[in-house]
């Protein structure tokens, strides 16, 4: 940003795959056209455990350090959004070059009220107002407020110093401040007291009351608390002060998915919507690891189907950068999403989701090339195919690659998820006090609060499934209460669902997530009544229970279960019948079709085995079966089967065996050969 004064640093710390975000975007958020404020989307960057959402805002506070910022943790406690509103006022109210000192007066007095005893004399408004009176002049101690407002308060130092704006004034007066937001005409609903109209001087009162009362009340007192403190921020902003004021304040908010994290953005989003029109100088970046309902008026969930009837917004004032029901943006949108029209912001209203979850292959490598590795194509394509882009399991495997100190970086890959991440950190990830196994850590990362539930052992027996229809089974959960579709939404909310992409879009776990609970799975001892053996024979018993009623889609997946047993028979039985004397003709439509399938059947899971070469695993495999060596169709599933795990064949050792064996059994086919021999191309 070229704002004169340095008010924000030129250059942030590098996040591979984040620039668009700590640059292009945040300057665009933070700009006044005209010394004006705009409507601003509240930024949201989605994702689950180890996206880097953490680290980018942590980013973009060092980017930002000059500028009124407040970054809070909404996961630390519990506090009702008043609170929040009270802490985010305190950071945003310190002095900085430049911009000076803020204050709140308006928010302040409504904390103040609500701290005090106001909410107990509401039968006596002569006494009640009188005890306004000794609250605002001469600052009641601390042990008459609420412990939130104490906390908050407390922080600022003591109440007369946190006061001194406004303490003294008569009471007359600040409610003639107060009354400024027109409070009363504002609120359109909710709690009121009976009797006469409510007067000004009554305004405080009531909101004393309805803060310590039900629910709705408590929901309406919190707006009004976001109404005092979006009214203090444009003050802040307008006059001769303001004038010097050129950049908006930033706040950011990490864990926004916790309850308090829920209660604040849509307490802020009410406060918003109250005030019309009515812009504020306010840029909004908060990061969830959770979907939150109010975005499923405007935007398509992850982990949901697309249905033809997804074309009405329930919110027809929502902007989406004119798309319908989009998904989470990514960063690599932004440039596009913010470049189009003269007032970008205004094209995506009241939210602007971006989807963290997945880091691209050039970001991978980015990484890789940063810490000097060799080979850094390849080490970028294995870690993308084993992490599914998570940024925090990138990091770690690049990590324990570097720590193996191999003169090639793959040398070890088989292994690696065994393997110390040891104690370098790259800046997506926190400083490694444990390193730990990238196992380990990508257990306690993405499954912390699973690990010893009933949930967790349900999760790891779904993930032998190819999709989440495996939870639609009753007879495959076994734990005390099996709910699977209370666990599919879990997993929905948990941003941890990915499309398969097709003709019928399936639902699958999240690529790093099933490779972790996988590793849970097979690490169940023997006689388990769902260890690996028994859970892939249930599965694939009953999907070939399903193809015998007429489910003719649920042979392949018999077959897929099969597979991850280490059985060929099925496999085989199955891919050959193309090849089968007096078959139809083995065109190019029919070679398609066939290339599915076999790629499906060969992206069952394996059990881990670092034991031999990935020949000998494919020789053990072929022979175990018992069948020939010179077996044509069984090499080539069993090749395939080790190659498309990216711990089986990480340094693709078979590509020359998969290339034979499909110029092998393309020899004397139809027009379809093509495509095989096409296929063995990719193996050269």
């Amino acid at each position: 940003m070229t704002e004169p004064g340095g008010a924000i640093p030129v250059e942030g710390p590098k996040l591979h795959g984040l620039e668009p975000i700590t640059g292009f975007l945040i300057e665009q958020l933070v700009q006044r056209p005209e010394g004006r404020s705009r409507l601003l989307p509240a930024v949201v960057a989605v994702g689950p455990p180890g996206s880097g959402k953490t680290v980018l805002l942590q980013a973009l506070a060092q980017r930002c350090a000059k500028l009124p910022l407040a970054h809070i943790d909404l996961g630390q406690g519990e506090r009702a959004p008043r609170e929040v509103f009270g802490e985010l006022a305190f950071e945003l109210g310190r002095r900085r070059p430049q911009f000076g000192r803020m204050a709140f007066p308006q928010l302040w007095l409504c904390l103040v009220a609500v701290g005090s005893t106001l909410h107990m004399q509401d039968a006596n408004r002569r006494a009640a107002l009188q005890n306004l009176r000794t609250v605002v002049s001469s600052a009641q101690p601390m042990e008459a407020r609420s412990k939130g407002v104490t906390d908050i308060l407390d922080a600022a130092g003591q109440v007369p110093e946190g006061l001194s704006p406004w303490v003294g004034m008569a009471v007359e007066t600040v409610l003639q401040s107060l009354n400024r937001l027109n409070i009363r005409r504002r609120i359109s609903r909710g709690p009121r007291l009976t009797g006469d109209q409510i007067q000004r001087a009554d305004m405080l009162i009531d909101l004393a009351k309805w803060s310590h009362g039900d629910e709705e009340a408590r929901a309406e007192a919190d707006a009004i608390f976001g109404l005092a403190f979006l009214h203090d921020l444009r003050q802040a902003y307008s006059g001769m002060r303001g004038s010097g004021r050129t950049l908006n304040s930033v706040v950011l908010l990490d864990n926004a998915h916790t309850p308090s994290g829920r209660m604040f953005l849509r307490t802020l989003r009410e406060a918003r919507r109250r005030d019309g029109s009515e812009p504020d100088p306010l840029v909004v970046v908060a990061a969830t690891a959770q979907w939150l309902p109010a975005w499923s008026e405007c935007w398509h969930r992850p982990g949901l189907h697309r249905f033809s009837d997804d074309t009405e917004r329930r919110e027809p004032e929502h902007r989406t950068g004119g798309i319908e029901w989009p998904a989470p943006r990514t960063p690599h949108d932004i440039a596009t999403d913010w470049a189009l029209t003269e007032n970008p912001a205004a094209s995506w209203y009241p939210w602007y989701l971006l989807d963290l979850s997945c880091l691209s292959v050039q970001s991978t490598g980015d990484i890789a090339a940063e810490q000097r590795m060799r080979s850094v194509p390849r080490v970028a394509e294995f870690v993308r195919a084993l992490t599914g882009g998570n940024a925090a399991a990138t990091t770690d495997v690049i990590a324990a690659l570097c720590h193996a100190g191999d003169d090639d970086p793959l040398a070890g890959a088989r292994t690696v998820l065994t393997t110390s991440v040891g104690t370098a950190h790259d800046q997506l990830l926190e400083p490694l006090a444990d390193p730990g196994t990238v196992l380990e850590r990508a257990r306690e990362r993405l499954l912390g609060d699973f690990l010893e539930t009933e949930r967790m052992r349900d999760l790891a027996t779904a993930a032998a499934g190819r999709t989440v229809e495996t939870l639609y089974f009753p007879e495959v959960l076994d734990s005390a209460v099996p709910d699977g579709e209370a666990l599919l939404q879990e997993l929905r909310n948990r941003l941890w669902l990915r499309t398969l992409e097709g003709d019928d879009p399936e639902m699958a776990l999240d690529i790093w997530l099933r490779r972790i609970l996988l590793c849970e799975l097979a690490e169940r001892e023997p006689g388990d009544p769902r260890d690996w053996d028994a859970t892939h024979t249930l599965c694939r018993d009953l999907f070939r229970r399903n193809f015998d009623e007429g489910d003719a889609g649920d042979e392949i997946e018999a077959v897929y279960h099969d597979l991850a047993l280490g059985r060929l028979g099925d496999a085989i039985e199955y891919l050959g019948r193309p090849f089968e004397p007096g078959h139809v003709e083995f065109t190019r439509a029919a070679a398609a079709s066939w290339l599915s399938d076999l790629d499906l059947i060969t992206s069952a899971p394996r059990r881990p085995d670092s034991e031999g070469t990935p020949y000998e695993q494919v020789e053990a495999i072929v022979r175990d079966n018992g069948l020939e060596p010179e077996h044509e169709l069984a090499w080539l599933i069993a090749a395939l089967w080790i190659s498309n795990d990216p711990l089986g064949d990480p340094q693709r050792t078979l590509d020359r065996t998969i290339e034979n064996e499909f110029r092998q059994l393309a020899r004397g086919l139809g027009r379809g050969a093509l495509l095989l021999y096409e296929r063995a191309e990719r193996y050269r």
